[in-house]
Order: structure tokens, then C-alpha cells, then sequence
């Protein structure tokens, strides 16, 4: 979509007027000559009226993706959702597959590192991978600030728990629980991103089979706690299934967790849980 459909569509959405959508921000004119594609609308007057509406603002730059993505960009979105739709369902002949055409079709060095570490993973070939890579991952994460704001690294950080030693993964990731607790301006889809990389930290530790004691050093009840603790949105609510149902085994009470599996499952989330442990 453009940006003057999307208004539209919204406008349309909320019932509203032009007149009504406008909101006396722009004129009714110029706003329907911003609809039809006609006039540009500056970046001010645009926020101005998506907060006058409350329009949730990833929403509306979700609509517009498609459109104003380059070429390579969604090239690459597309061997990354492929990518991990392999993994997920551990097929490594698909994931070695996607990994060339990684090689052949990406500019991303991070999208190449993420598929040559899970093609490592699956194959059970982590300790091949060149120690100069794991040398260099560990400069990033223990000596850059970037990562923990960055999405592609956030996800590189995420495909790369495997390769650490359990100290040096939770020294990150307490790292990261510590910057997410200060900053008060964290917005949903920032926050989306931390409790994917938490979730999979808690399966990286239930699959590590961590003693009690470890358990407690390695802050997972803090994990834990995070993640029940995130806003009560209905789209945080898998992440907050998932860490029920993760800490009941590591309290090894598998009865009530295979009852969260059944219910995830019965509601129609079979993907979701192929990823849980078990």
C-alpha cells in the first residue's frame, strides 16, 4: 500500500470522514489528494494525525512494507523466513539449501553468519565452526552496545547461543535484562524482540539440563519473571505460555506443562510449540 491508502484504509476502518480524519491538521482537500496519491503529506502532519487517531503506529508502517521495501531487502526477508521456517521444523536439507541460496542472493553478512551457525546447530557441528568467528561474535556482544538495540543482531545474538559457554551466554543475557529494565521508552516492538531472544535463552538452559542452583545463577526466575511481567497485550500472550510452560519443567512438573501443550495445541498454535522443548 501507499501511505494514501493506508490512510484510507484506516479512515475507513475507524468509520470517519475526510473532514473527520483530517482533523484539522490538514485541510479536507488536501488531505483527499493525499488518499488519492495526488500530494505529498509531511512526515509531521502524518504522525500528527495517525496519534490524533491513536492508529497504532507499527500497524501503519506494516501496511506500507510491501510497497516501499527495496528489492534486495525483501529478497532477503524472504530467505530469512524461510530460513527459519526450516529450523524450526528441523530439516537440515532445507536449511542447507536456503544457506546457498543465502550465499548466492544476500548482501547481509549477519543473515549468512545466522545460516551458517543453525545449519552448524542442526548438523551438530558447532565446533567446527572457525574460532576467529566465535573470537570476533564475542568482541561484538561483550564490547558493543549495538547489539541489544539492533534487530539483525538481536537475531544473530538469538542463532548464536548454542556457541557459548552457559557463563558467558548468561553474563549477556543479564546484559540485556538490565538494559531492557532501564529504558522506560520501550516500545512494543522492541519489546516483542526481547522476549523472543529470553525464550529462547530459557530453552537454550532447560535443553542445557541446569542444576536448581545453576538456575538461579544463570537468572532464570528473573527471565521468568520478565517475561509474565511484560505488558498485558493480546500478542505478548504466546511469550507468556511459553515461559509458564517452561517453568514448569524446569520445576519438572510435566503433567501441568504437557496441559499447556495440549491447550496451545487445541487453539490451533501447532507451529508455535514445535519449538518447545520437551
Amino acid at each position: 500500500m501507499t501511505i494514501g491508502q493506508a490512510l484510507r484504509k484506516i479512515r475507513q476502518n475507524l468509520d470517519l470522514t475526510q473532514k473527520e480524519m483530517a482533523a484539522n491538521i490538514v485541510t479536507r482537500p488536501f488531505y483527499a489528494k493525499v488518499e488519492a496519491g495526488k500530494s505529498r503529506i509531511s512526515a509531521d502532519k502524518l504522525a500528527a494525525i495517525l496519534f490524533e487517531h491513536d492508529v497504532d503506529i507499527t500497524y501503519f508502517y506494516q501496511l506500507l512494507r510491501a510497497t516501499y521495501t527495496s528489492k534486495q531487502k525483501k529478497i532477503e526477508s524472504d530467505l530469512n523466513n524461510k530460513m527459519e521456517q526450516a529450523f524450526n521444523v528441523g530439516k537440515i536439507d532445507e536449511i542447507e539449501s536456503c544457506y546457498q541460496e543465502i550465499l548466492s542472493q544476500s548482501h547481509s553478512k549477519i543473515l549468512k553468519l545466522r545460516a551458517m551457525i543453525s545449519v552448524a546447530y542442526l548438523k551438530n557441528k558447532l565446533n567446527q565452526i572457525d574460532p576467529k568467528i566465535k573470537k570476533d561474535l564475542f568482541i561484538e556482544f561483550n564490547e558493543g552496545q549495538n547489539w541489544m538495540t539492533n534487530p539483525e543482531l538481536l537475531r544473530l545474538f538469538t542463532n548464536t547461543m548454542p556457541l557459548w559457554e552457559q557463563d558467558t551466554l548468561a553474563f549477556f543475557i543479564n546484559r540485556l535484562l538490565n538494559e531492557m529494565k532501564s529504558n522506560k521508552n520501550i516500545s512494543e516492538l522492541e519489546q516483542e524482540r526481547y522476549l523472543r531472544v529470553f525464550e529462547n535463552y530459557l530453552a537454550v538452559c532447560y535443553n542445557r539440563k541446569l542444576s536448581k542452583k545453576s538456575l538461579q545463577l544463570m537468572h532464570v526466575p528473573k527471565i521468568i519473571d520478565y517475561i509474565m511481567e511484560s505488558k498485558p497485550t493480546i500478542h505478548f500472550l504466546l511469550y507468556k505460555i511459553a515461559a509458564l510452560y517452561l517453568k514448569n519443567l524446569f520445576l519438572n512438573n510435566k503433567e501441568e506443562a504437557q496441559k499447556i501443550r495440549n491447550e496451545v495445541q487445541k487453539y490451533g498454535y501447532q507451529d508455535l510449540i514445535k519449538t518447545w522443548p520437551k
